[in-house]
Parts: C-alpha cells; sequence; structure tokens
C-alpha cells in the first residue's frame, strides 16, 4: 500500500467515472440519502414502530401478535415483520397500523427536513439539485427525460426539482388532487409554440424534457381514497397514505393495487434500458429492484454505487462484476472500490492510499 494525493488518482479511474455521466445514468436513490436530511431509517423506524403500532392495534389478537414479534422487529425490521403469520385473521390490522403509524412519521420528518432545507443559503443550490441539473442537463437534446428511482417515502428529491428549476413528472396529472394518469403512467410531454413560416406563424409542438420521478414503494404524497390513490402535495391531514409497507405484504400490496403495478412495470423496462446506474445511499436489500439490476450488471451495465457503508449485498456485487466503481464512508474519510484496487483517504485533507 503506497500513499496517493488527491491529483494522483488513476486518470482512468475519472474516465471511467465521466463514461457512466456521459451515458446519462438512471438515478436510484435509497434511504441513506434521505438519512443525511434527518429521514429514518429502517432502524429508527422499527424502533418507532415497536413503540407506536401496540398502542394504534385494537384487538387482542392483534396486540399479542405484536408483542411476541416486538424484539424480531426491533433487531431487523421486514425480518420481524415477516414472522407474522401472514394468514392471519389479525393481519390487515397490523398491516394498517403499521401503514398508518409509518406515514405519521415520515411526514413529520420530512416536513422539518424541508424546512431546514429552504432555510438554508448553499451557495451554487444543494448537492443533490446540482446533481439533477447536471444529468439532465447532460442528457441528450432529444431525450424525453432522465429518469430516477426512489424506494423513499419522503418528498425530498419533489423539492429539490423544484430548486433546481427542474420539469418534474410523477405519473399523476392535476392540480391540488392529481390522479394517475392511465396507462401509461409517463408519458412525452410538448410544448406548444408559434413558429415563422412562410411569412406567417403556424403552431408548433416541442419536446419538454423532464424528470421522470418512479417511486415503486408510495409516497406520503400519495393519498387513498375512494376513488383511488391521488397525490396531495403538503397534505398533512390524517387520510391514508398510498405506502407499500415493509414485511409479508410488502409484494402483495405490489401486486393487487394497479397504480403500484403499473409503476413497477415502467421502472422495471427504464432499468432493461439503462445503459448506466447511480446509485446514492441504496444499500441493495430490496429483492425485486436488486434482481433487475443484477442482470443488467451481468450484460456489463456500469455503475457507480455512493453510500455510508457496504451492505452484505453490495459486497457481493463488488465480488461478482469488477467493473462496479463503489464509494463508501471510512473514518473521516472515504474508501473507493474501482478496477480491483482499493483507494483510501485517511481523513478529509490527508493523502489518499491504494491497495
Amino acid at each position: 500500500m503506497t500513499d496517493m494525493t488527491a491529483a494522483e488518482l488513476p486518470d482512468d479511474l475519472f474516465a471511467d467515472i465521466q463514461g457512466v455521466f456521459r451515458k446519462t445514468p438512471v438515478l436510484l436513490i435509497g434511504s441513506g440519502f434521505s438519512c443525511g436530511y434527518g429521514l429514518p431509517g429502517m432502524g429508527a423506524l422499527a424502533e418507532h414502530l415497536a413503540t407506536a403500532v401496540h398502542d394504534a392495534l385494537t384487538t387482542d389478537g392483534a396486540k399479542n401478535a405484536w408483542a411476541q414479534s416486538v424484539e424480531a422487529i426491533k433487531e431487523n425490521l421486514e425480518a420481524g415483520l415477516n414472522g407474522i403469520p401472514l394468514g392471519m385473521a389479525e393481519w390487515g390490522e397490523i398491516v394498517s397500523a403499521i401503514r398508518g403509524e409509518t406515514a405519521k412519521l415520515i411526514l413529520d420528518k420530512a416536513i422539518a427536513a424541508e424546512e431546514r432545507i429552504l432555510g438554508e443559503k448553499v451557495a451554487g443550490g444543494h448537492a443533490p439539485s446540482r446533481l439533477l441539473n447536471r444529468l439532465f442537463n447532460g442528457s441528450p437534446q432529444n431525450a424525453e427525460s432522465i429518469h430516477v428511482i426512489t424506494t423513499n417515502y419522503d418528498t425530498l428529491l419533489e423539492l429539490f426539482c423544484d430548486l433546481a428549476e427542474l420539469p418534474l413528472d410523477t405519473g399523476f396529472t392535476g392540480f391540488r388532487r392529481r390522479k394517475p394518469r392511465p396507462r401509461p403512467l409517463f408519458q412525452t410531454q410538448y410544448s406548444r409554440v408559434l413558429v415563422a413560416e412562410k411569412r406567417q406563424q403556424q403552431v408548433d409542438h416541442r419536446l419538454c424534457k423532464t424528470v421522470r420521478l418512479y417511486k415503486p414503494h408510495g409516497s406520503i404524497s400519495w393519498l387513498t381514497t375512494d376513488d383511488g390513490p391521488v397525490e396531495a402535495l403538503n397534505d398533512v391531514s390524517i387520510a391514508g397514505r398510498a405506502i407499500v409497507v415493509p414485511g409479508p405484504a410488502k409484494y402483495q400490496d405490489t401486486l393487487v393495487n394497479t397504480l403500484f403495478d403499473a409503476m413497477r412495470a415502467e421502472m422495471n423496462e427504464v432499468l432493461t434500458k439503462a445503459e448506466a446506474l447511480l446509485c446514492i445511499g441504496f444499500g441493495f436489500n430490496d429483492d425485486h429492484l436488486q434482481g433487475v439490476i443484477k442482470r443488467r450488471l451481468t450484460a456489463g451495465m456500469p455503475i457507480i454505487i455512493v453510500t455510508r457503508d457496504a451492505t452484505p449485498n453490495i459486497k457481493q456485487l463488488l465480488s461478482d462484476h469488477s467493473h462496479l466503481i463503489a464509494l463508501f464512508k471510512s473514518g473521516d474519510g472515504a474508501v473507493c472500490h474501482w478496477n480491483g484496487q482499493t483507494l483510501k483517504s485517511p481523513s478529509r485533507s490527508g493523502s489518499l492510499m491504494i491497495s
């Protein structure tokens, strides 16, 4: 292992990173991104649910089932929830309580995070807005959109798109109570302009590029109504939220709800066609997403992973696919895995080491 300064990093590393951005990568955002703004991760969510769900339950059977699983839930949220029998009579009550308490927590934390973000004056704009702008402006002129996928329930990405003044498409249409579009959820958008044609004005339609935001697990801005889900921004009412909760009902929800089914289908198509992938704060613990991405990695799709810690699933991906570029926190610095090498920075101001 030899010391290296930042200026001595291999040129090929920078070339590979630039190559990913030239391909206009699909952006995949996980819970680690939102944790940086005070939103709860799976561990904090588990602690909250362990205490809050019991008081939201009304039947003795549901309370007993919850009490028997609560310690396992604190240890590992999804594994603990998987221990509750899916076919038990009280399962629907438990799922409803989990969904309600999850939505309350995320909504409160998201409101607080957005207030802080809006109150901050950041030279050059917030980093997520700068990244979205870079991807948007760097995409081909004839591109219909750039694609952003998030497994998070919060609305931070929607806010950062606004701060970047980028046109956002969530698959819904309307104004105050927005409804999902009939399939396809995401459609090419055009602007109506007047152009000079043979000494007279004629109407023309030109492509409007957008940021397409895919939320396969739902959103705190999606409300459940008798007429189906609607999107209502800044709604702080007690209305039920259309979110997929962890545990055995997770995939059942996505299969029976047409909105989640359509969102997942659109997302799968995007990943299947992706030329590159940029993952931020995503631990690759979602079985469905991980399966689709693995197939693309096997086909050689380049990918950059930026997250705080290397989860076991990420470590396995690094072992299986040497072309991955991954960056993790390491003490006060960072570590980068690239091309079979490990580049280490012991501190923000220290030298870099290569092994």
